[in-house]
């Protein structure tokens, strides 16, 4: 780690136009910015708590800001959260962490969240969402783009993209990305890829599962028997696969990945997806723990499940998606990649949601923000109170546990001193 220190968070919050008339304000835009920030970073989970924290505070917080006229009230701060402009808020957010993370060389995760309790039940009633680029390592969110709807996130993904620098990253996105426009997007940006491919990609879909059932037959039947001539000979020294058990709360997790790096396997490869180098799939059985009623332990192993199912999942579920037992999905990649490497880009991605996008909703409660006009704004003020969270976590200043963090930084202003009126040490 370097030395080299952001300003102080209001620096950034300056950048931010004021698009109130010259002379008649009360409150420093800036000011009013970074009190919310502050009051995210304490536990509060809005802006009237927010305020109310400040306003306990106002002594310690006016020998670091002007305030010249105290904390700004509840309709005003709402105001100004519904009138400053979204997109250059979201070029301040940037240019801070882009200051303490490099988005070059990083695995960057991107998903869609959507902000439930902003969802205006007279237009429709569709949530409206927030497209969110993680850093898999820090878990930094590096920035934020609003869209309408979910159906909107294959338009606005590569506007996204193109606001990053992500040479020599690898992006991640969900099967609703796996389009070839972005594809060609991200290889032209100079970055590299690991996409799902899922049912909205029917053929493919059904060309990968059939193709590494037969691969994984080839595979075993050379294991036992050397002298074995496998369907696919031409292929066999370019086929991995790799098998993990992991005991997650109340269940057993069975994960196996298999890569061929041959491209030839994939239809879709020699004609829409020429960047493609290593074709994959990553199934996962996911086996409800069972006890008896001495609490022992009686949960089915994988063989004795897959054939004849378990009490609480007398018939598993086969598919594609987050609720099925038997989880089988297709990976595609530019890039040359062991089955180690595949399982662990395909696992990596998840922290986008289980790491931060559930901390929004668990800690900021960010998913029973009714807020409308200034939701996408006050999502950005939650993103920069988490980043700082992290950052300060991440090197031992306080508990890596969010939810503990925010009691340190409330009870303990020299974290606030240091990460929000001071700077923050690059994590490069």
């Amino acid at each position: 780690m370097s030395q080299y220190c952001t300003k102080p968070l209001i620096e950034y919050m300056k950048t931010v136009p004021d698009f109130r008339m010259k002379g008649k304000t009360r409150h420093d835009l800036a000011e009013v910015l970074v009190c919310l920030v502050v009051g995210f970073l304490a536990g509060m989970t809005t802006i009237r708590r927010c305020l109310k924290w400040c306003n306990s505070h106002i002594q310690w917080l006016q020998q670091r800001m002007d305030l010249k006229n105290g904390i700004v009230s509840l309709s005003t701060a709402s105001r100004i959260l519904s009138g400053v402009d979204e997109e250059l808020f979201s070029y301040a957010f940037m240019e801070w962490v882009g200051e303490i993370v490099d988005t070059k060389g990083i695995h960057i995760v991107i998903d869609g969240k959507a902000l439930r309790g902003s969802t205006d039940k007279m237009n429709g009633g569709r949530a409206p969402m927030i497209l969110n680029a993680v850093d898999s390592s820090s878990k930094l969110v590096l920035a934020q783009m609003p869209i309408p709807c979910k159906d909107c996130e294959i338009t606005e993904i590569p506007k996204l993209l193109g606001l990053l620098d992500i040479r020599d990253s690898v992006i991640t996105i969900d099967a609703i990305g796996t389009q070839t426009t972005i594809m060609d997007q991200i290889v032209a940006q100079g970055g590299n890829f690991v996409m799902t491919v899922k049912g909205n990609q029917p053929s493919a879909y059904k060309e990968i599962n059939t193709t590494f059932r037969e691969l994984s037959a080839d595979y075993e039947k050379i294991k036992t028997d050397k002298d074995a001539v496998p369907q696919y000979p031409e292929l066999m020294g370019k086929y991995e696969e790799t098998a993990s058990l992991e005991k997650n709360k109340d269940r057993y997790e069975y994960r196996t990945c298999r890569v061929c790096q041959d491209n030839s396997i994939l239809t879709k490869a020699k004609e829409e997806w020429p960047w493609i180098k290593t074709v994959g799939q990553c199934k996962q059985v996911r086996i409800p723990m069972e006890r008896d009623d001495d609490g022992n332990d009686i949960t089915p192993d994988l063989s004795t499940f897959m054939e004849q199912g378990s009490k609480r999942r007398p018939q598993p579920v086969s598919g594609d998606d987050k609720a099925s037992d038997i989880l089988s999905v297709g990976l595609v990649s530019n890039m040359p990649l062991s089955a180690g490497d595949m399982a662990k880009n395909k696992r990596d991605h998840w922290v986008i949601e289980n790491c931060v996008h559930h901390i929004l909703d668990e800690d900021f409660r960010e998913d029973r923000s009714t807020a409308k006009a200034s939701k996408n704004n006050l999502a950005l003020i939650r993103k920069f109170a988490y980043n700082i969270l992290r950052i300060a976590g991440r090197v031992g200043a306080c508990s890596k546990s969010i939810t503990e963090a925010r009691d340190d930084f409330s009870s303990d202003l020299s974290l606030m001193e240091t990460y929000v009126f001071s700077g923050i040490l690059s994590l490069y």
